[in-house]
């Protein structure tokens, strides 16, 4: 059974202020009615759209009788200026898998969706975003990863939300959520989770919309391998002109690189591939000051060639940078 109240149509311009209070209590009774008539009847979903502030109490005790019902869809379109005390009855279900929420805080462990429609974060100083797309979306858009046509708008996007945290010093990104990205000019940290069924076209977006970025982290070095590797400004990878520099490395104002996860591999071929990678962020990343290799291995002869290798590469007429590979049993270091 689906339950859906909208007064959101009627905005009661023009009313007094006691003829308004009468219409919500009133749209207040009418939920509280419907809930109680259909108590006994399973609820699939729920949705509330009121554009008048109905205060928190009311929407707090239709929630809780919902969310005691097992509902898996919850849908909140209300105008407020309460704070809502609502993470402890959210957490307590396990069933919701999506919600739609409006001008109102929401915390929850168990929420598999998440739509918020008006974003402020202003004073937002880190975010970390791990957004997943469902099965058929990642289905869908590798089938059509070479179709633009059929590929736009197969999933969602998030383009606005991101505009609204644009203000942030430190971001964390998942590979699924790197899409068309805004300017983040306060952005000083950057950490990005890597996949190889996903690519980094989107990523050398990212860096050159952010100028004034001091620190990368790379959660592995991972990434899906294709034409778009060998051509400038597409990759991070080394192009098959090596004067075509990708600008986003050519300009970067990065002084701090590190690589986690370095070594975490399934073939030598990709050992390979990252040593070549790392390789090219030194040779063209002109700020960079320190690298910091965090390798997964346990053997000491191992970590101290990768080191050397890396002390061989050349950067003439760019700044001096400081080597570190540290392991579990060995820190060693360029200087």
């Amino acid at each position: 059974m689906n339950l859906d109240f909208d007064d959101s149509k009627r905005m009661h311009y023009g009313v007094t202020k006691q003829e308004r209070v009468k219409m919500l209590q009133r749209f207040i009774k009418r939920v509280d009615g419907k809930l109680a008539l259909c108590k006994n009847v399973p609820l699939n979903r729920f949705s509330i759209k009121c554009k008048d502030d109905v205060g928190p109490a009311p929407v707090i005790g239709w929630i809780t009788n919902v969310l005691k019902r097992r509902v898996s869809e919850l849908a909140l379109d209300i105008s407020s200026c309460w704070d809502w005390p609502m993470s402890t009855a959210i957490d307590g279900c396990n069933t919701m898998v999506q919600e739609f929420w409006e001008s109102c805080s929401v915390s929850s462990t168990s929420l598999k969706r998440l739509t918020y429609l008006k974003a402020n974060f202003d004073s937002l100083v880190e975010a970390r975003l791990d957004l997943q797309m469902t099965h058929d979306q990642i289905h869908k858009a590798k089938f059509s990863a070479d179709d633009p046509i059929q590929h736009e708008g197969l999933v969602g996007n998030a383009t606005v939300f991101f505009i609204a945290i644009c203000n942030v010093r430190s971001l964390y990104l998942s590979y699924n959520t790197l899409e068309p990205l805004p300017v983040f000019n306060n952005l000083i940290q950057l950490t990005v989770k890597t996949d190889r069924l996903v690519g980094w076209e989107s990523l050398t977006a990212l860096l050159k919309n952010s100028p004034n970025l001091e620190t990368l982290v790379f959660e592995g070095l991972l990434h899906r391998y294709d034409m778009k590797c060998q051509s400038s400004d597409e990759c991070l990878c080394k192009p098959w002109e090596e004067e075509n520099i990708p600008t986003c490395l050519s300009l970067s104002p990065v002084k701090v690189l590190k690589i986690m996860k370095f070594g975490d591999i399934d073939e030598d071929e990709d050992m390979d591939k990252m040593m070549d990678q790392v390789e090219y962020f030194l040779e063209t990343m002109p700020n960079l000051e320190q690298l910091i290799i965090h390798y997964e291995i346990s053997i000491d002869e191992d970590v101290e060639e990768v080191l050397s290798q890396f002390q061989m590469v050349p950067r003439e007429g760019l700044t001096e940078c400081r080597i570190q590979v540290i392991s579990d049993n060995l820190v060693l270091s360029s200087i």
